[in-house]
């Protein structure tokens, strides 16, 4: 497994030291997909904020976006954090 570079595992870090951004981390880690809604609903923020968020977790990789009509829907990109998190060596 290859290890990222320093400024994208920055880059999740930082996305990450968010406790809302975390939550939503936390709310997708089963591995299923879900809309826009469904998180927003679960982490108690407007559709805008989870926009915002979702956003920065995108940019950081740590989250992939897929649209189908008028719904947004999100699931980690769980190789991208085992990767980054198992740059750690715990």
């Amino acid at each position: 497994m290859s290890q990222p570079d320093l400024n994208q595992r920055a880059k999740v870090f930082k996305a990450l030291s968010d406790p809302t951004r975390l939550q939503i981390v936390e709310f997708l880690a089963d591995g299923e997909e879900r809309t826009g809604k469904d998180i927003a609903d679960a982490v108690n923020i407007t559709l805008a904020l989870l926009c915002h968020h979702t956003g920065t977790l995108e940019e950081a990789g740590v989250l992939i976006k897929r649209k189908q009509g008028q719904s947004c829907y999100h699931r980690l990109d769980q190789a991208s954090l085992e990767t980054c998190l198992g740059s750690l060596k715990l």
